[in-house]
This record gives C-alpha cells, sequence and structure tokens, in this order.
C-alpha cells in the first residue's frame, strides 16, 4: 500500500499498511475479507503533522488520502465511528499489504520469535544486530514494559518494542513515539 500516496500521507500509510501486517503475523487472514484499524484525532493529527481541531476538518483531509490509494482500485475506505475514525483495508489492499511485505522481513520474524514465548532479551539484541548494528536496547524502570528496543534509522522502522518477561514468558508492545511518550 506504499503505492500512490503522497508526502504527506507517507506516515499514516505506513502506519496503516504495517499495523494491518502485524495483525495478519499474529492473528492470521482469511482471504478474501478486509481488516479495519481505528486512530483518533489525537493520532492522525501527530501521523499527518496537521493540528486538526474538529474530525469533520480531518476527515474532509482523508478523503485527498483515500483518492490517492484508490486511484487504480479500492484499496482502503474510511468511516467515522464512535468519535474515532474507521480504517478499512479491503482484501485487494491485504494482498499488496502481504506482497510488500515480503521484502521486509524483520516483523516477521520477530512475531515468530515472540510467538515462542520462550525467547530471551539476547535473542532480541541478536534479531535486532541482524538488521541495523545501528540500534537502542535498553532495560527500563516501567510498570508495562522491561526493556524498549529500536532502530535509529526511522525510515527503516519507526517503531519502539517494548518487551515484557514474567511467569507466562514474554511478551511485545509495538508502539509509535507518540503512544510510547504518552505511557
Amino acid at each position: 500500500m506504499e503505492f500512490n500516496v503522497s508526502q504527506r500521507f507517507k506516515r499514516l500509510d505506513n502506519s496503516i499498511t504495517s499495523t494491518i501486517y502485524e495483525g495478519i503475523l499474529k492473528l492470521g487472514y482469511d482471504t478474501g475479507h478486509n481488516m479495519s484499524i481505528y486512530y483518533d484525532l489525537d493520532l492522525l493529527n501527530h501521523l499527518l503533522d496537521t493540528s486538526f481541531q474538529t474530525n469533520q476538518e480531518c476527515i474532509t483531509y482523508l478523503m485527498d488520502y483515500i483518492s490517492e490509494k484508490n486511484s487504480e482500485s479500492e484499496t482502503c475506505l474510511i468511516f467515522p465511528e464512535n468519535g474515532r475514525f474507521k480504517f478499512t483495508v479491503t482484501n485487494l489492499g491485504i494482498e499488496q499489504i502481504l506482497s510488500q511485505y515480503k521484502h521486509k522481513p524483520f516483523l516477521k520474524e520477530l512475531v515468530d520469535l515472540v510467538r515462542t514465548h520462550i525467547f530471551s532479551v539476547d535473542d532480541i539484541y541478536a534479531l535486532f544486530q541482524k538488521y541495523s548494528t545501528e540500534f537502542v536496547g535498553e532495560k527500563v524502570d516501567h510498570s508495562e514494559f522491561q526493556y524498549v528496543f529500536y532502530f535509529n534509522d526511522i525510515q527503516f522502522d519507526e517503531y519502539k518494542y517494548c518487551f515484557n518477561f514474567d511467569e507466562i514468558g514474554g511478551y511485545y508492545h509495538r508502539l509509535l513515539d507518540y503512544d510510547f511518550d504518552k505511557l
């Protein structure tokens, strides 16, 4: 879904596609079905580098995004729902995401590693090092997680991966700076 979007919508588009892809990796995908993701106005303002005060202002602006995304075929729809914005990626859009991420294996390898529930911090370090020597991995004092990892190159991946280990095993949260800073 990186095709046919102008620079002003790149961060939003990357967020939608990577989050949908992560959902597919974790939950699976029934071919032929749509998938949806919700955003609130504050997060959209962050992703779009805008300062809309109302959902109506934002949805009017987002109609350009939808026009760009759907210039060749319908791959993404947007609906206002309960004060939020529901982005629905059509089955055609999902097929495009799956094709795009064939060449971006990091997230798949991470989800596969975490799925084992028996991974260690050393395993996380090794995975990050496989993709770049320029990353941060550190122990943190936080009630929700014990470690945070992220790549210095936000063009490669702009998310912070927050890991926790307990008696059940290990798990992670994948957060944008926006969400991380709110914790």
